[in-house]
């Protein structure tokens, strides 16, 4: 296979992904609740998801195109690292399992250390405190500054612990 052809064909695929992905968001930002405001709740998850089909539309243009440019180095999968890529698909998975179990600042705390892992960082204090760091801020600006809902695990429902960094009841 050609290298331009192998190039255009992963775009054709990231660009399937990222519009795939922008419709479940659209999904998902349809369901939070609306206020009054002009900029409510859903504003800026809308904005993101819209964001990012147009940009699977953009990538499919080039894509058709042909306007993808030349292919450098450690592009695509040709030198991929499988065992690194099924590690990231992993942590995506964990996220999705521990959101559903323990909720959202759990989830994002034990991924956030699951990547740090996958990407080489074996020191696991900077770990701990990156991923605890991120978690907060995370927390703080989605569910604090935005007011978006923090389900509770279907396990265990960590809201009581965390409600204090957003201000919640």
């Amino acid at each position: 296979m050609e290298k331009r052809d192998y190039k255009t064909k992963v775009e054709f695929g990231v660009s399937a992904v990222v519009f795939l992905i922008g419709v479940f968001f659209i999904f998902q930002a349809s369901t939070i609740d609306t206020t009054r405001e002009i900029v409510g709740p859903r504003t800026l998850p809308m904005v993101l998801a819209i964001s990012m089909v147009l940009g699977g539309f953009w990538l499919t243009l080039r894509a058709t195109l042909n306007r993808t440019g030349e292919l450098k180095d450690g592009y695509g999968f040709l030198e991929s690292d499988v065992p690194r890529i099924l590690m990231v698909v992993g942590c995506g998975a964990l996220f999705v399992v521990v959101f559903f179990a323990l909720g959202y600042f759990t989830a994002l705390f034990v991924t956030f250390i699951a990547m740090l892992y996958t990407f080489g960082v074996r020191k696991w204090l900077k770990m701990v405190i990156g991923s605890l760091l991120l978690a907060f801020i995370f927390q703080w600006l989605f569910m604090g500054i935005m007011l978006l809902n923090d389900p509770k695990g279907a396990l265990v429902d960590m809201r009581p612990f965390t409600n204090w960094i957003t201000g919640a009841q």
